[in-house]
């Protein structure tokens, strides 16, 4: 909650979902324009749309930015049942600086969740709470389609444990819900069943997609995510739990983050994007192995060695790690940054609306055109479908530019409407 004194705006996707949440109630959706449908979002952004657009946004943030903050938590506490609670303030502390974990959560999107749900259905089952934790396992299925695999998976064991008609129904039951939460609202919304799939598989500058070989590049392009001293433990730790040639937990969590690369690596290789992001859960994974791998050699260096020999040795891990802690935290820094900028020009977006005259005023001359990344937030603010926002300007119509921007200048729209700090609107009608 204290968050949203620094900052409560969305930013694309979770914009996107909080339009589709408004036109459900309305029965007006339409999914042809923005990013791929997520059902889980909308059960929140839906009904919480009666309550206003700022009320809604506001919910949702508070929502998405408490997983995040789940999900560290979780992450303590699976490392900490490994290797105890110094494993586990490692693991919750490279999961925060990992990747751009932080500013995607901060700015409303579902990767906080995402990792909460597989992390606490780990939880979930080492307590022995079979069905909550398969519940757990459906959230991140209406987060990530690739995650009906492991439903599928569960599912499947589940089955085999009880073998009453009612587990058979439930579990079949859920797999068809989750099938339709992702199919049919894109029927009803764009007219294409598999509208979603298309969608993620558009070009997006830079994802391992584009690359020669995408199912290697899913691989290289995550590398850097996590802090090298994390992967070496993580290492460290699972080749000592091979040698038990049992079953153990930590197998387990690398077997099931070895998967999720696979799996979205082959997706990238189908045209999928392959960005990190997609790889949340899996990162998450290798943070709690990371952590409890760290603890565990410091522990086999003090078995093995004196007490000044592993003092050393501990001196020279951190004198090592050091460079790779203080990047990834520069790095958090200036991700964290950029969100806080995002947030106050999106937050600064209906004031220049105001000053142009309102909604009407800025729609009189024809069609809306905005940046590619900005169409979200102009959408909502305009209360206009999402399709309804141009990227190609062309004339008649009206600019909704961020200041100082290419756009902005462009010589066709030449009458200003309103020109903030932060955003400028101009038309081409006279």
């Amino acid at each position: 909650m204290l968050s949203l004194l620094a900052a409560r705006q969305t930013t694309y996707d979770p914009t996107a979902w909080l339009i589709w949440g408004r036109e459900i109630i309305h029965g007006d959706l339409s999914t042809t324009g923005g990013p791929s449908w997520k059902p889980l979002p909308i059960v929140v952004t839906a009904p919480a749309s009666l309550l206003g657009d700022d009320a809604a946004q506001v919910l949702w943030l508070v929502i998405a930015r408490a997983g995040g903050l789940a999900a560290l938590v979780l992450a303590f506490d699976l490392a900490r049942r490994l290797q105890g609670a110094v494993a586990g303030v490692i693991a919750a502390g490279a999961l925060l600086v990992s990747g751009t974990f932080a500013s995607h959560v901060f700015r409303g999107d579902s990767e906080g969740l995402l990792a909460a749900f597989g992390l606490g259905a780990v939880v979930a089952y080492l307590e022995g709470r079979r069905w909550l934790a398969f519940a757990l396992v459906v959230g991140t299925a209406l987060l990530r389609p690739e995650m009906l695999l492991f439903v599928g998976g569960y599912g499947l064991w589940l089955i085999w444990l009880d073998r009453r008609p009612r587990t058979l129904a439930i579990v079949g039951g859920t797999g068809v819900l989750i099938v339709a939460a992702w199919l049919i609202p894109e029927e009803i919304g764009s007219g294409r069943l598999l509208r979603a799939a298309s969608r993620a598989r558009e070009p997006v500058p830079n994802s391992p997609a584009q690359a020669a070989f995408p199912f290697l590049a899913t691989f290289t392009n995550a590398a850097p995510v996590v802090p090298w001293p994390i992967y070496l433990g993580g290492i460290a730790y699972v080749v000592a739990e091979l040698r038990k040639r049992r079953v153990t937990l930590p197998l387990v969590l690398a077997g099931v983050a070895t998967i999720l690369m696979i799996v979205v690596a082959a997706m990238a290789q189908a045209g999928f994007t392959g960005n990190v992001r997609y790889l949340t859960l899996a990162i998450a994974l290798t943070c709690v192995l990371g952590g409890a791998g760290l603890v565990f050699l410091y522990r086999v260096a003090r078995a093995r060695l004196s007490r000044l020999q592993a003092g050393w040795a501990v001196a020279i891990a951190v004198v090592v790690a050091a460079p790779f802690v203080v990047g990834d935290a520069l790095r958090l820094r200036d991700e964290m940054h950029d969100a806080f900028h995002e947030s106050r020009l999106y937050a600064a977006l209906p004031d220049a609306i105001a000053r142009a005259g309102g909604r009407e005023a800025v729609l009189r001359c024809g069609t809306v055109f905005a940046a590619p990344f900005d169409t979200q937030t102009v959408a909502r603010d305009l209360r206009l479908h999402q399709f309804q926002v141009g990227i190609s300007p062309r004339p008649p119509g009206t600019l909704v530019a961020q200041r100082g921007s290419r756009l902005a200048k462009d010589p066709r729209f030449r009458r200003p409407l309103a020109e903030t700090n932060r955003w400028v609107i101009a038309t081409s009608c006279g």
